[in-house]
């Protein structure tokens, strides 16, 4: 039987200061079933061939790895009713599609806009956003990706169920679907309640705690205050079958968090959802 380790992803957010090859020849060592690549400056940009690059070296020594990849997200807003900004953002976008296909990614996650704008709202930016996520729809598909929308700020959109089950009549369930963030939901105070709307319909689960004082603070699994029993029941009752990616930053060093989790999967009951 396997380890049940295996059937979880590490976020590259877990390896910032750490050169890719090393890091992620260290989560394969250690186990794990595969890597979610994380677009941040100065972490991994999707127009820094050096990057690029790295990353493809140690998946190529990793042929087996399940690769999910998160796109950019500080500065570019898929909802915008400006017309230059929301192209500028699409075509970003689109070049983080092909760099997430050169890379095996199966599943590209998106933040619907910016962290500056996330918590302003209007039904113009509804409208873009339905175009947007149309046109990466496409994309994505023709390089058989799925897209994940991910729940974001608990005042902004995608900050509750409602949102997504609004945004999602509009898209076919196996194209378009959910990123559960845990440690943004339960900042909002409704973890339990949005995993159980969303379970079926995500591709992925970014799993990570927090304290829900107001900041997200990446922690390993039981290291803050979310049910973990409880929302692991959801998922498994409502039928989750997306891929599991630990979201946590380090602590000291990266072998020692991959050795923390191991740990962390077992005891949360994380490991039920394993085979899922």
């Amino acid at each position: 039987m396997n380890d049940p380790w295996t059937g979880f992803l590490i976020s590259s957010v877990a390896w910032q200061g750490v050169a890719h090859r090393e890091a992620i020849s260290e989560v394969r060592e250690a186990g794990f079933g595969g890597v979610e690549i994380l677009c941040k400056p100065g972490h991994f940009e999707h127009d820094n061939s050096d990057h690029v690059r790295d990353v493809q070296l140690a998946l190529d020594e990793w042929s087996d790895a399940v690769v999910t990849f998160h796109a950019p997200f500080y500065d570019t807003d898929l909802s915008s009713s400006d017309p230059d900004t929301w192209d500028c953002a699409v075509q970003e976008m689109m070049q983080a599609l092909q760099v997430a296909s050169l890379l095996r990614a199966e599943n590209v996650t998106l933040h619907v806009r910016s962290k500056t704008e996330v918590t302003r709202w209007s039904a113009d930016n509804f409208v873009a956003l339905q175009r947007a996520l149309n046109r990466l729809m496409h994309g994505a598909a023709e390089r058989n990706m799925t897209l994940a929308v991910e729940n974001l700020h608990p005042l902004g959109f995608t900050g509750q169920k409602e949102d997504f089950l609004r945004l999602f009549e509009a898209f076919p369930a196996h194209l378009v679907g959910a990123c559960i963030d845990t440690g943004h939901a339960h900042l909002g105070g409704n973890l339990v309640e949005l995993a159980q709307v969303l379970a079926a319909r995500a591709f992925v689960a970014h799993i990570h705690d927090n304290s829900a004082q107001r900041r997200d603070e990446h922690l390993i699994p039981g290291q803050g205050t979310i049910p973990w029993k409880e929302l692991v029941e959801a998922l498994r009752t409502q039928g989750f079958r997306g891929r599991k990616v630990i979201e946590v930053v380090m602590v000291e060093s990266l072998g020692n968090t991959l050795e923390i989790l191991k740990s962390a999967i077992v005891e949360t009951g994380l490991s039920e959802l394993v085979g899922r």
